[in-house]
């Protein structure tokens, strides 16, 4: 099965294909570090680790016993992803501008989905939205719940009372959380710009600052094997994702001062993305109307979990 990355989208030889994966690598760090396995369906069977089997012990001249693991078989869903941009004549014939305007116009709409995703990757909820992949945080609450490390309000804002001991107590579940999440796979610690701030100036501190870059020059910041990441903004551009207001036991996003750090191993035996068809974009030219312009990017994708300890939520931490 071909599994596909932005990155190899981005050298991509067709120039449309190439472009839109350029700006959705920028404007989405949770896209690029996803796998897409190429299914070629709209829905497909996990088979999700439930139990080990059993090993036998035996004598000589006697059998081995025979045992088998327990697995769930769990159905997950693609979903088209993409838009119409639709440019007047007008803009396209107008000379007197600095920018291309279907390029421009093109780059808005696909900063635009990378943010919608970005937003869904956490908070897609198939109770309130259907048609849209289901999120990391409604997965923990309805499938993983075991996976959850109650950080118990721990405030490590810049004016915590005991700033100090709180520190030691935030690096000990940042331990906590690492030695829980399974062996292999890539390790990442999402979270918002606000806490990931206070980690950069607790880290800075206390010595234990690592700072390396990735293919396209970004700043990446990392605890031990795991690298942090921002989960960014909405698309208006001023929320964050993952907010300050989230209550303590981490279930709802609103509703109280705290917020988490979801620990994610990704890789096609744990979190994965996975595609019925590959990113399309097509130049449709000309529309009937004769006045306007028409590109369609089209993409159906799909998340997977397989291994039950793939996602993990430390929650109920004050960093506002």
């Amino acid at each position: 099965m071909a599994v596909l990355t932005l990155a190899d989208y981005s050298a991509s030889p067709k120039p449309l294909i190439s472009g839109v994966a350029d700006v959705l690598r920028d404007a989405s760090k949770l896209m690029d570090i996803l796998p897409f396995a190429n299914v070629g369906a709209l829905s497909v069977q996990v088979i999700r680790e439930a139990g080990l089997p059993s090993v036998s012990w035996r004598r000589a001249g006697e059998d081995h016993g025979s045992s088998k693991g327990r697995v769930d078989l769990v159905q997950e869903t693609a979903f088209s992803f993409g838009n119409y941009i639709d440019v007047d004549k007008m803009y396209v014939k107008n000379s007197n501008t600095l920018y291309d305007a279907r390029s421009l116009w093109t780059k808005q709409a696909v900063k635009s989905m990378a943010f919608a995703f970005n937003d869904k990757f956490i908070t897609g909820n198939p109770e309130v939205d259907p048609d849209a992949i289901t999120g990391i945080n409604y997965r923990i609450q309805k499938d993983h719940s075991a996976n959850k490390i109650a950080g118990a309000g721990l405030d490590i804002s810049p004016d915590a009372a005991a700033l100090a001991a709180n520190t030691q107590t935030f690096f000990d579940f940042l331990d906590q959380l690492l030695y829980d999440m399974p062996e292999g796979g890539s390790k990442y610690l999402i979270t918002n710009k606000t806490l990931l701030m206070r980690y950069w100036s607790l880290a800075r501190q206390a010595g234990v600052l690592s700072v390396t870059k990735d293919q396209l020059g970004r700043e990446l910041y990392q605890y031990k094997n795991a690298t942090f990441i921002d989960a960014g903004y909405k698309s208006d551009q001023t929320t964050q994702i993952i907010g300050n207001v989230e209550n303590a036991n981490g279930t709802t996003l609103t509703g109280g001062a705290c917020t988490s750090i979801y620990g994610v191993t990704v890789g096609q035996e744990f979190l994965t993305g996975w595609q019925e068809y590959g990113l399309e974009v097509d130049d449709a030219g000309l529309l009937e109307d004769r006045v306007t312009y028409r590109t369609v990017i089209d993409w159906v994708i799909g998340l997977a979990v397989t291994h039950p300890r793939s996602l993990y939520q430390l929650h109920g931490i004050i960093a506002a």
